[in-house]
């Protein structure tokens, strides 16, 4: 019993065509497997790039400085819109443009959420005072964050959402102390490292030290 006919099939010449038309089917699916492949390959790539590149300049002294100087602030002061000018803005310029970047697609907000949903409501929190103050008063050249807010309140309804406890303000001044003397000792590790400094070749001695000559008799 034939499973297959192939009686009057052609592969070359006339008649052929159907054996041709396949044969570029399958090197056609066999091509878009390839490229599909590389595509994720390069996404997965881009992705730990773009982790790292936001660890990098999140978690940067600079930051920190930032960070430390409005929580100090937010401790010692009644109201919580009298924080550092330049500190709202470090912190604020930089989420800001993370929040543009989501915002227009070139940073994935899923990818974003799932590594850190809670730094950005966190920043909000501690900056939102300072910014309705400023929009208020329509403060004149002072930014006003609203992609910044944008972001902030997906991700708390991303976290809602997922059965996450969104971050409050309520949340963010009771842990004002924690995250102070966290801060205090990253700036004492990022300090620590600058003054590891190797000492110049010229200071290090090329051969064995010189003997005093010897007295004369």
């Amino acid at each position: 019993m034939k499973l297959i006919n192939t009686d009057g099939m052609a592969f070359i010449g006339p008649g052929s065509e159907w054996f041709w038309t396949a044969l570029t089917g399958v090197v056609l699916a066999i091509t878009f497997v390839g490229i599909y492949r590389q595509l994720r390959l390069q996404a997965h790539a881009s992705a730990a790039e773009q982790l790292a590149e936001f660890r990098h300049e999140a978690y940067s002294e600079e930051m920190l400085r930032y960070g430390l100087d409005v929580m100090v602030a937010l401790r010692d002061h009644e109201d919580p819109a009298d924080v550092p000018d330049a500190a709202v803005l470090g912190i604020g310029d930089y989420w800001e443009n993370m929040a543009i970047l989501v915002r227009t697609g070139h940073r994935d907000i899923k990818r974003l959420w799932q590594y850190d949903s809670t730094s950005t409501q966190i920043m909000w929190a501690w900056v939102a005072p300072w910014v309705n103050k400023v929009r208020a008063e329509s403060r004149f050249g002072l930014p006003s964050y609203h992609n910044l807010e944008w972001l902030a309140g997906v991700m708390a309804e991303m976290d809602r959402s997922a059965g996450r406890p969104a971050i409050t303000p309520a949340m963010v001044v009771s842990h004002l102390e924690p995250w102070i003397s966290l801060h205090q000792e990253l700036i004492r590790y990022a300090q620590a490292s600058r003054a590891v400094i190797a000492a110049p070749a010229s200071a290090v001695p090329s051969g064995p030290p010189p003997t005093a000559p010897a007295a004369e008799g």
